[in-house]
């Protein structure tokens, strides 16, 4: 195990075992100056989330799935627009609360005991804009709204721009290392006030 900073997981605090969750719409501005709405995901989002993934390269997808470039199948995307626990945001270019809406980013909440586990897929012609460091900060205000103690990261080694969105948050995590698979946990401090937004919704991914 090597270690990314110095580990500070709170071992006895409370937490509010979440069920599915629901976020709070936003509007996220990239440092460019493009405006994108954030939102939760719902089962008629299902036809924009599966048009994200065919417009995404076979790298973005393994990237996301470390199963090879396959596209999931539309029952398994259908189950993480609307996981049992946690919370998926997609990401559209224009504030808009419709399903027709195109969508260029999914960011995964899914809960598992106290830690929740979190992924991102950006659309290629959208990554390196500073839009996966933002959704990654958006995850990190939710799970502490949620009560969870950690968040836990699979990232591939080779992944550098996932690795520095991590390295922005600023906080202490641990790696463990199987091949070229990268679990990373980051601990999370007490739950954070529901009427609390995030600070930095448009950190740049360089």
């Amino acid at each position: 195990m090597t270690r990314r900073g110095r580990q500070t997981l709170v071992a006895d605090r409370p937490t509010r075992r979440a069920v599915r969750g629901v976020a709070d719409p936003v509007a996220l501005g990239l440092s460019d100056g493009t405006e994108l709405g954030v939102r939760s995901a719902v089962g008629d989002d299902l036809p924009g989330v599966v048009d994200l993934h065919e417009r995404c390269s076979a790298r973005s997808r393994n990237r996301r799935y470390h199963g090879g470039s396959a596209r999931p199948a539309p029952a398994r995307m259908r189950r993480l627009l609307e996981p049992a626990r946690g919370v998926t945001l997609l990401a559209t270019p224009t504030v808009s609360h419709s399903p027709t809406a195109p969508v260029v980013a999914m960011a995964n909440l899914l809960g598992e005991g106290d830690t929740a586990e979190v992924a991102l897929l950006v659309r290629d012609d959208w990554q390196r804009r500073g839009l996966g460091s933002a959704l990654l900060r958006r995850l990190v205000w939710q799970a502490e709204r949620c009560g969870y103690a950690a968040l836990g990261l699979h990232i591939q080694a080779e992944n550098t721009p996932m690795l520095r969105a991590v390295d922005r948050l600023e906080r202490p995590a641990t790696t463990d290392r199987d091949g070229s698979l990268l679990t990373l946990t980051v601990p999370l401090t007490a739950a954070v006030s529901p009427t609390r937004a995030p600070l930095a919704l448009s950190a740049i991914m360089r």
